[in-house]
């Protein structure tokens, strides 16, 4: 009996954060964590589990617990090996090999509804261990409490051997994390590119940027960015300013290889997080803050009107991963404030994936068989290398938010090299529809979907090392983008010809920052089309957008490739499949066309409201007279949205859920649900839920019929009406009468026409 089902069984067991325990058998080493109501409970649970070990029974009044406890490897309290983390120590432990005299660490604290003697136990024994406070936090609505700490070497060495007597065995302590840092992002100056200055940019930003102090007066970006310092970091910033140049380009401008068919209209916000110092070889750096901390302070100053341009904000960019937290079954603070943040004041964030740069560690071949493969072989070894290292190559914090939008990057860009790659270098994934071979992979929080879409991120290429009598594929680095990317403004260097310097940048960052654009100019386009769509409320003009971004959402052809590969084989597991497939490429490759536009032969409406617990609302679509009677390939789509208030430490940390009713008209309507989409159960994890039905029977709905979808909140306890957005579209493709015929039976029209 499968775990979940067991635990079922025993009436009363709570745990914590978890709304279904669905198995992962990628992760080596499950934990579920129990809520008791006292010590002495759980004493008593620990009696029961010692007394199943030494006999292989239990009491006749327990069971009940019989299932459950013959799937456990053990029942233990929470102590310095839960404090610190199997992933925490492998970084800790790297720190400690550095030999410096004191290490920077993140101190979470247990969350108390008086955190005051919580802290002060946790100082005390700090400063005990001659460690020094560099900044506190406490964010009650996310849970949050924790402390930027230095510790010297001797303490650092006790958290590392997590030692009961060291601050690992502190009860007042949650856990001990590396220091928050930034991950450096390929980039390389090129030549040859359009050039032009920056556009003419009015109105108060509906979108912000949270990022490294920019090169503000680039020529691509001169009077385009309102700029917030609020933790004097322009001042700091003696370094090149890389990473908040090329993310405000690509919000601004998106791949400047291209041509975006829609400019932008309105500034953007940009809140200085991090700082170049003047060691090139580091990349930016946090201030000596907690990034939880920055996050909600700026999003405060926006709210309050201390940044009188960005009380309009809506959408955030973060594209801001932490390589030394990589998920692993555990929210990170700083996801939880991302999350207490989208549903207080109804802000989308779009967060990226992360990147991963190991190597990828091939099956046992030397390099001069690996190299007579044929190109279709070298992607599956590849992908079977990437799958076997699946569980470390996860998104990374805070992109497992539940809120917001987490951006993964797709093996794809407008870049041709015009010349033979060298060597050892390949395109491993070229043509493939894959994510980029550095691109983190999900599943995110209680198995939602994670990321949600794939962008362009630039083909990141690798290069054939050899390893013994092995070989291994290492993505490049300090070169990658000189084979492919997305072309975004940099700043100048000794050999830049002028100013208005362009590079490549290749990764999750840009991709998630592309993203961010088109969602603001979603916003644009809405406004435009509709008058009032300004005074819809904030809230739930962010829960569109977020649905918008994953509305035209597709799996690729990767994912037969991916079936292939990862399996497992038989049909009658396609649940596996399908959670392997999403793992890589989430939803699906987003379609900034779809997500802005209609054309005639589709249509795409969308509708905003809020439910109450256990509320439910019907939408009917109407369906247009020439889809029905014919035979030939149509289809629906429909995706919801909305932001869920975290609850930490309760057993479902996702207070709202909503789902998608599957529709009742499916055969009348000559579709079925399509098998290239996560299996309903996984698409319902989040807070964002996609399905497709397709199909090419004819239909069998009147000229004035319509396809009724309802959507559902679950019960819940809350007390307030929950924000969403519902966007549906209906299409036959080829047939010229679709859009036309569904906008003369709506109500409220767009004033401007459908584009081509």
């Amino acid at each position: 009996m499968k775990f979940t089902e067991a635990v079922r069984l025993v009436p009363g067991l709570e745990f914590l954060g978890a709304e279904d325990l669905e198995e992962d058998e990628h992760d080596e080493s499950p934990a579920v964590y129990l809520m008791v109501p006292s010590e002495a409970a759980l004493r008593g649970i620990v009696t029961l589990w010692r007394g199943w070990q030494n006999t292989g029974n239990v009491p006749p009044r327990f069971s009940v617990w019989k299932s459950m406890l013959s799937q456990l490897r053990d029942i233990r309290p929470w102590g310095p090996q839960d404090r610190v983390t199997k992933e925490d120590l492998e970084v800790l432990t790297g720190e400690l090999g550095v030999g410096a005299p004191t290490t920077r660490v993140e101190v979470e604290l247990v969350f108390r509804r008086n955190g005051d003697p919580v802290e002060a136990e946790a100082q005390a024994g700090i400063l005990e261990a001659g460690g020094v406070i560099v900044s506190r936090s406490r964010i009650a609505d996310a849970g949050y409490h924790a402390l930027l700490v230095d510790i010297p070497a001797k303490a650092l060495q006790a958290v590392v051997e997590r030692s009961p007597t060291g601050l690992a065995g502190l009860e007042s302590i949650l856990q001990i994390r590396p220091q928050s840092i930034f991950q450096i992002t390929p980039s390389e100056e090129v030549a040859g590119l359009p050039g032009g200055g920056a556009p003419t940019l009015v109105g108060e930003p509906i979108a912000a940027i949270f990022d490294a102090v920019p090169l503000s007066a680039h020529p691509k970006l001169a009077g385009t960015l309102t700029i917030d310092d609020i933790f004097d970091l322009d001042g700091l910033a003696v370094g090149a300013r890389k990473h908040g140049t090329a993310m405000a380009s690509a919000v601004i401008h998106g791949d400047i290889n291209g041509v975006w068919d829609r400019p932008l209209e309105r500034r953007v916000h940009f809140v200085n997080m991090l700082y170049a110092t003047a060691n090139a070889d580091q990349p930016e750096r946090f201030p000596d803050l907690l990034p939880a901390d920055m996050f909600e302070r700026a999003v405060l100053a926006m709210r309050a009107g201390n940044a009188p341009t960005a009380r309009h904000v809506i959408i955030i960019n973060a594209s801001l991963g932490d390589p030394n937290k990589p998920f692993a079954g555990r929210l990170s603070g700083w996801a939880r404030v991302i999350d207490h943040l989208a549903s207080t004041y109804g802000i989308l964030f779009i967060i990226s994936a992360g990147n991963h740069h190991a190597p990828l560690e091939t099956a046992a071949m030397t390099a001069g068989q690996f190299e007579a493969l044929l190109p279709p072989e070298k992607v599956r070894v590849a992908l079977k290398a990437s799958a076997a290292q699946m569980a470390m190559r996860r998104i990374l914090a805070p992109a497992e938010s539940m809120n917001a939008i987490t951006v993964g990057a797709l093996h794809a860009d407008q870049f041709t090299y015009p010349l033979a790659l060298p060597a050892d270098y390949y395109n491993i994934w070229e043509h493939t529809g894959l994510c980029s071979v550095s691109s983190a992979i999900g599943p995110g929080h209680n198995g939602a979907t994670k990321p949600e879409i794939l962008v362009p991120g630039g083909r990141h290429h690798v290069r054939l090392q050899p390893q013994g009598y092995d070989h291994r594929l290492v993505p490049l680095t300090t070169n990658a983008a000189a084979f492919g990317g997305i072309a975004v403004a940099a700043p100048q260097t000794a050999t830049s010809l002028g100013p208005n310097v362009i590079a490549r940048s290749i990764g999750t960052s840009v991709a998630a920052a592309l993203a961010t654009g088109v969602a603001a100019r979603a916003h644009e386009a809405l406004e435009a089309a509709y008058p009032d769509f300004g005074a819809i409320p904030s809230a739930q003009r962010a829960c569109l957008l977020k649905a918008l971004l994953v509305h035209g959402a597709r799996w690729t052809d990767a994912r037969d490739l991916l079936v292939e590969v990862l399996g497992p084989p038989e049909g009658k597991y396609s649940y596996r499949q399908k959670d392997n497939v999403r793992r890589y490429l989430g939803f699906g490759v987003y379609d900034p066309e779809r997500i802005i536009n209609c054309a005639d032969d589709r249509a795409t409406l969308w509708a905003v409201g809020s439910l109450a617990a256990d509320q439910g609302q019907r939408f009917r679509v109407p369906w247009p007279a020439t889809m029905s009677a014919k035979a030939q390939p149509h289809g629906l789509s429909a995706t919801i949205a909305w932001f869920s208030p975290p609850r930490p430490g309760a057993v479902s940390y996702r207070a709202v859920r909503m789902k998608i009713i599957e529709p009742t008209q499916l055969g009348e309507a000559g579709i079925k649900a399509s098998g290239i989409q996560p299996d309903p159960k996984q698409a319902h994890k989040g807070t964002v839920v996609h399905r497709r039905w397709d199909g090419k029977r004819a239909a069998a709905i009147g000229a004035t019929g319509y396809f009724d979808i309802d959507v559902q909140r679950e019960a819940d306890d809350g007390d307030m009406p929950a924000n969403f957005a519902i966007v549906t579209t209906i299409e036959m493709p080829g047939d010229m009468e679709v859009y036309t015929q569904v906008l003369n039976r709506v109500a409220i029209k767009p004033v401007i026409p459908v584009a081509v």
